[in-house]
């Protein structure tokens, strides 16, 4: 089953790191990523630009509307997202607790496709398919 792991934190928080705070981070998030290939759980990640780089868009009537940034003004931002193939939730879980959690939350999601998507984990494919 695939699960979205949603990170959000205080990009205020992230700026003001120094340059080791910021790389003791990458160093979490880069244990994440060795741990879940090791198990075979990692299926995609990315990483967010800044609030600042995106627009929301929403319907007026027959009108759309572009807004600079996000819709909601809350104190964490959306900052990125992992993808994970776990048999489980409680593995997602597991996982999931090797990634920084001092400042910010991680919400842990089931992912469905709608028909038609073509998202292939391509090493699971392969190893099923034998």
């Amino acid at each position: 089953m695939l699960f979205s792991v949603l990170i959000y934190a205080s990009e205020d928080f992230i700026d003001a790191l120094s340059p080791e705070e910021h790389a003791a981070l990458l160093k979490k998030h880069g244990a994440f990523h060795e741990h879940t290939k090791a198990n075979r759980n990692f299926a995609a990640a990315t990483k967010l630009m800044s609030t600042g780089t995106s627009v929301t868009i929403s319907r007026d009537s027959d009108d759309f509307v572009v807004t600079d940034g996000p819709f909601a003004e809350t104190k964490e931002q959306f900052m990125g997202f992992y993808l994970l193939d776990c048999a489980t939730l409680e593995e997602a879980i597991e996982a999931v607790k090797i990634l920084p959690l001092d400042h910010g939350r991680i919400e842990i999601r089931p992912v469905e496709f709608f028909e038609g998507a073509d998202f292939k984990n391509a090493e699971r494919l392969v190893i099923n398919a034998s």
